[in-house]
């Protein structure tokens, strides 16, 4: 049964070997850089601007929370000796309730943000994916390929530039003015 097997896999990849240089001929292939693109077009400076916004006002709230808090613990320090038991003790408790507020606003802003960006970044992808689509129809391209940075976790570690689109994905985006 195994020897079946082996040798119905070794008839299968010499076909698909015999095969391959005739299929590889019809099929075209793009990469585009979705990072280089995010930071080259207006409508990705865009939403990297409304997010850069959105984080800064949730971060000047959290830094009021957290100078109150800071302000809070210098005075319990500072007066920490000269206080009753009792009166320290309602004082270590207000601060803990409010590190525990920070705590969870803070939390609760990480959460917002994830789901923002998640949002706004998918709408992005969108507009880029439509655009790749359009060239990729134009140009008779078969398959188009993220190509991502150069780390342990790219997919693509080499490509020829010749099949690179992304600077051709970029004057599309600015030449549409997509918002």
């Amino acid at each position: 049964m195994k020897s079946r097997l082996a040798v119905l896999y070794l008839v299968s990849l010499f076909t698909l070997t015999l095969g391959l240089p005739t299929w590889a001929a019809d099929l075209s292939i793009g990469v585009v850089e979705p990072d280089k693109v995010l930071n080259s077009t207006t409508v990705g400076k865009k939403v990297k601007e409304a997010l850069d916004d959105y984080q800064r006002t949730r971060q000047k709230l959290l830094d009021s929370q957290a100078s109150e808090l800071q302000t809070m613990q210098d005075d319990l320090v500072k007066q920490g000796a000269l206080l009753s038991p009792t009166a320290k003790q309602e004082k270590e408790a207000s601060f803990r309730q409010k590190a525990d507020a920070y705590q969870q606003r803070l939390q609760q802003f990480t959460r917002e943000y994830q789901t923002k960006r998640s949002e706004v970044l998918g709408e992005f992808a969108k507009k880029l994916e439509h655009v790749v689509r359009e060239i990729a129809e134009k140009e008779k391209i078969a398959l188009v390929v993220e190509k991502g940075g150069a780390g342990a976790g790219a997919l693509i570690l080499y490509s020829q530039p010749s099949i690179d689109l992304t600077d051709r994905v970029i004057k599309a985006l600015n030449d549409k003015g997509v918002d």
